[in-house]
């Protein structure tokens, strides 16, 4: 929570595009871009490195997805956004990302 009392769904990860479907757009005309990210490093937990390796669905809408279709496969970059899930229907947690910087 924020000091103005405002919750946060931020989220940043940098890491790899390993991934990318074909743009297809909502029935509003929006374009979507579904891909898939992974991260290989290590982070610190309670004081003890921990290995983390992670695949993760993300999905950019809008301007972002110039960004991506530039990315090749293999590209690292920096990813900002918030959590939410797939959908009403299937719970699945996906990555919407809102900035890119590669």
């Amino acid at each position: 929570m924020t000091e103005s009392g405002q919750q946060l769904n931020d989220f940043r990860l940098t890491a790899r595009l390993v991934n990318k479907e074909t743009i297809r757009y909502t029935p509003a005309g929006q374009a979507v871009l579904e891909c898939q990210l992974a991260y290989s490093g290590t982070v610190v937990e309670a004081g003890v490195e921990r290995k983390v390796d992670l695949n993760m669905l993300a999905i950019a809408i809008g301007g972002e997805i110039k960004t991506l279709e530039l990315m090749q496969i293999g590209q690292s970059g920096n990813f900002q956004g918030f959590i939410a899930h797939q959908s009403i229907r299937r719970q699945a947690l996906v990555f919407h990302i809102t900035s890119i910087s590669i």
